[in-house]
């Protein structure tokens, strides 16, 4: 699809690696950690985590997002074109110290029983004491405050712009997340558009979800500074063990 090829080449543009996230993702890793990063995008935080001397295999359903992570970082990760929903398979038999999915993928499954599944399988590949991290948008706020956009993404020095719209389907439980990426080039803008369902999984959901998956010690946050939860902040981050 044009959108998301498009959106590939501008990706680190739009989506720049950020430090808090990266301060974040690294808290309480041991040395030499074994890492799983599922819909890793062009790899930026699997290749800095893999730079700090961990060992990063990442994932991504995105064929252009995987060969410009190779090109960033391929001798630092082990990066491979996969659905996360099969990477039990890709990466038979391997254990990790930590696992990783955000920038609200999670919710791009196609249900929620598929959403179970993966994190019953995450919990299955994490060695004893191992935490996972999961990050979307925080669907409490959207739904309570009736949300129907994003703060825009705007890059004006680059040429670019990324609006994001909701609209919450009640019956359904989903959203349609409408996005327009508006690149600038040589004076004329091109607008590429994009509709995508997404779950509206809350927060007490995805809590109960890891539960049934046998995860412990279920921590909320509200962004990646550890700002604490509530039904206000932009994002829910989770943390949990096995």
């Amino acid at each position: 699809m044009k959108f998301y090829k498009e959106l590939s080449k501008v990706y680190d543009v739009v989506f720049p690696k950020d430090e808090n996230t990266l301060e974040f993702l690294c808290k309480n890793l041991k040395v030499n950690s074994k890492i799983l990063d599922l819909a890793c995008g062009t790899g930026s935080y699997a290749i800095a985590l893999a730079q700090k001397g961990h060992r990063v295999d990442a994932v991504d359903l995105g064929e252009e997002m995987i060969n410009i992570a190779k090109s960033k970082g391929g001798l630092y990760v082990n990066f491979a074109l996969a659905d996360m929903t099969k990477v039990k398979e890709v990466f038979q038999g391997s254990k990790y110290d930590f696992i990783f999915c955000i920038g609200n993928s999670l919710v791009h499954l196609e249900n929620r029983e598929k959403v179970q599944t993966l994190l019953k399988n995450m919990h299955d590949m994490l060695n004893y004491e191992g935490s996972i991290l999961l990050q979307i948008i925080n669907y409490d706020r959207i739904i309570k405050y009736n949300i129907d956009s994003l703060p825009t993404i705007n890059r004006a020095e680059k040429g670019l712009k990324f609006i994001r719209n909701y609209v919450y389907n009640e019956k359904s439980s989903k959203v349609d997340f409408n996005t327009e990426l508006v690149i600038l080039k040589d004076g004329k803008e091109e607008k590429l558009e994009n509709s995508v369902e997404l779950l509206a999984i809350q927060s007490e959901e995805l809590i109960a979800m890891l539960e049934k998956a046998g995860y412990s010690n279920i921590e909320l946050f509200g962004g990646f500074q550890g700002e604490e939860y509530n039904d206000k902040t932009m994002a829910l981050v989770i943390k949990a063990n096995k």
